[in-house]
């Protein structure tokens, strides 16, 4: 019988063993694969090569010990069903990759205090963290104080009333104006708000907005009804409206706080038969890749994402909570759901 030698696996290549082929230290091997360190571009090519030769991989836990710094930023969300979130969370991520950085995506139950996945997710080692649902009610979420070595919290599209927190948002008040005076300029008298989660600051300063545009012109919404920032909702409150309002009070048009909503509107205004925009208008918020396909063409307000997503790691990059968010203006999106709409 043939005797087997039980098998032993690989030895790792090290560091040590590239600095020993490209012949340089192993603190220019460290430099190569770290973003933005000083090194020369013949030095760098000379230790890729190695490291392709022997294929090494960098060590990332083993660098996150040496300096304390893992590299993790992570990012919190609650509603994946809102095709916003997954267009910020693959722009965010990138942004992440260019400053050498690595995103952690943790899913957060509503029904929860997002502080409970705040505290997991600190379990792993995060340089930051940047939260997507934060409702009005909650307690202000943190993970310490950073001037004494606390992890800075970012929330990203929302905000917190009275809250002394780094924010960084679309000007969604200023939106929902927009949206307001964009549907008034297309002859519309009977306006109505069909809102996503009432206990959010993107609903409530959305409607606020408009809300307040419309009284400065003598109006107020024929109809608010608001409950989640999904497409089933957008269809179920405008089959709702149409039931229950006389037909010369049925809204002629309809702002959707966000695209999702808006384009549920949509659909629902198809079954009833109902024409867009020479019977009712309709405008949305996010501009979501959704709302420009040929079957909606949605005039929406576009939230500046990428200026977003910069100012929110320039933040963190210097994380002294301000006074109020910092807002971005959102960008109007002309299509062809709302009467007057030109280019």
């Amino acid at each position: 019988m043939t005797n087997r030698s039980p098998s032993v696996p690989a030895q790792r290549v090290t560091s040590h063993d590239v600095s020993r082929e490209a012949g340089v230290s192993q603190s220019a091997v460290s430099r190569a694969f770290t973003p933005g360190a000083h090194i020369s571009p013949e030095t760098r090519r000379r230790v890729l090569e190695a490291a392709q030769k022997l294929g090494y991989q960098p060590n990332a836990i083993a660098r996150s010990l040496v300096t304390q710094r893992s590299g993790i930023v992570a990012l919190i969300v609650g509603d994946l069903h809102n095709p916003f979130y997954p267009q910020a969370l693959s722009q965010f991520a990138q942004a992440l990759e260019a400053k050498g950085k690595r995103a952690l995506l943790l899913t957060h139950d509503a029904r929860r205090d997002v502080q409970d996945t705040l505290d997991a997710a600190s379990r792993y080692q995060i340089e930051a963290a940047i939260v997507f649902p934060t409702r009005l009610n909650a307690a202000p979420p943190s993970l310490g104080d950073v001037a004494k070595g606390g992890v800075p919290v970012l929330l990203f599209n929302r905000h917190l009333p009275g809250q002394d927190l780094l924010s960084v948002a679309c000007d969604n008040y200023a939106g929902g104006r927009l949206a307001a005076d964009v549907l008034l300029a297309g002859g519309a008298t009977r306006l109505a708000f069909i809102g996503g989660d009432p206990d959010t600051s993107t609903h409530q300063d959305r409607l606020r907005g408009f809300t307040e545009r419309l009284a400065e012109s003598g109006l107020s919404p024929v109809a608010a009804p608001a409950r989640a920032f999904q497409y089933d909702w957008g269809v179920e409150a405008t089959l709702d409206l149409h039931a229950e309002q006389e037909p010369n009070q049925w809204p002629d048009a309809i702002f959707g706080a966000n695209d999702i909503i808006a384009i549920g509107v949509l659909d629902a205004l198809r079954q009833l038969g109902r024409r867009v925009p020479d019977e009712v208008s309709v405008i949305g918020f996010d501009d979501i890749q959704e709302s420009a396909r040929l079957a909606y063409r949605l005039t929406t307000i576009r939230q500046p994402l990428e200026a977003m997503i910069e100012d929110a790691l320039l933040a963190l990059d210097d994380p002294q909570p301000g006074h109020g968010p910092r807002l971005h203006p959102g960008e109007l999106i002309w299509r062809d759901t709302v009467r007057g709409a030109t280019t």
